[in-house]
């Protein structure tokens, strides 16, 4: 081997060992690599925070937003109340939410009014309420403005009324509704209220309430933005009860390093 040769390898061995013991970037976060990817929840594909479940690691979304997936059939609880997801469009951080218990039914087991949580959720601009007036006082319904339908809850025959809000702007409720024993009032799209004006069958009010409501919800949506568009994925911390922004190689409170802002 000549004298060339022979510091050339020498080089090259030196040069080899050298950048082995020189740190190199350090491999890909692991909450970065588990909350990148989509996950799909019943008929509802490409989710991301903050919806989490089905195999999704909690930290990857925040914890009022854990879906339920069976079949077809995504759900939700917030506040003990339980709705189904029927759509979710992340981009405007909306989806569209039906009351289970109103899911193909008018007359449900439990009367109750409920509210979506005003921390995390708000109602879309396009949602309305329906009013329904149940085990009202019995006289001739063809007496009556307001449509009306029978049922039984819990074994006790009832007449009740449904009324939309442009409804109950034309005409006052009156006494006969005032005496009905339960209330309960459960959002419904606007569109979806003036088809039900058009033709208030009992088929067409169990379409609207099948088609559900619009909400917007707020989950440190800034934050998730900025983190986004910072080249990261949008998480929670357990431990500290904050959003949490997971980025290549490290987490952060909202945005990665060197993301050329």
């Amino acid at each position: 081997m000549t004298l060339f040769q022979g510091t050339f390898f020498s080089f090259f061995v030196i040069t080899i060992i050298t950048l082995s013991q020189i740190p190199t970037s350090c491999a890909d976060d692991e909450h970065y690599l588990k909350c990148s990817s989509p996950f799909q929840c019943a008929n509802l594909k490409n989710l991301s925070y903050p919806f989490w479940g089905f195999g999704r690691t909690p930290y990857c979304g925040h914890p009022a937003f854990n879906l339920q997936c069976t079949g077809e059939v995504a759900t939700l609880t917030l506040m003990s109340e339980t709705y189904r997801v029927l759509e979710v469009n992340d981009s405007d951080h909306r989806f569209k939410l039906v009351r289970t218990d109103y899911w193909n039914n008018i007359c449900p087991t439990i009367l109750r009014n409920i509210t979506v949580d005003g921390t995390f959720l708000d109602y879309g601009s396009d949602t309305q309420n329906l009013t329904f007036y149940y085990d009202c006082p019995s006289f001739p319904q063809s007496d009556s403005v307001f449509p009306w339908f029978n049922c039984s809850v819990n074994g006790t025959q009832m007449i009740n009324y449904f009324v939309t809000e442009s409804m109950l702007e034309s005409s006052e409720p009156g006494e006969i509704m005032g005496a009905c024993k339960s209330r309960v009032v459960v959002p419904i799209l606007e569109s979806e209220a003036k088809l039900l004006e058009k033709n208030s069958t009992v088929e067409n009010l169990k379409a609207v309430l099948d088609n559900g409501f619009d909400a917007e919800w707020d989950a440190n949506n800034s934050l998730c933005d900025k983190c986004q568009h910072s080249g990261g994925y949008c998480g929670y911390n357990p431990s500290s009860s904050e959003f949490v922004c997971y980025c290549r190689d490290e987490s952060s409170p909202s945005t990665c390093k060197n993301s050329g802002e």
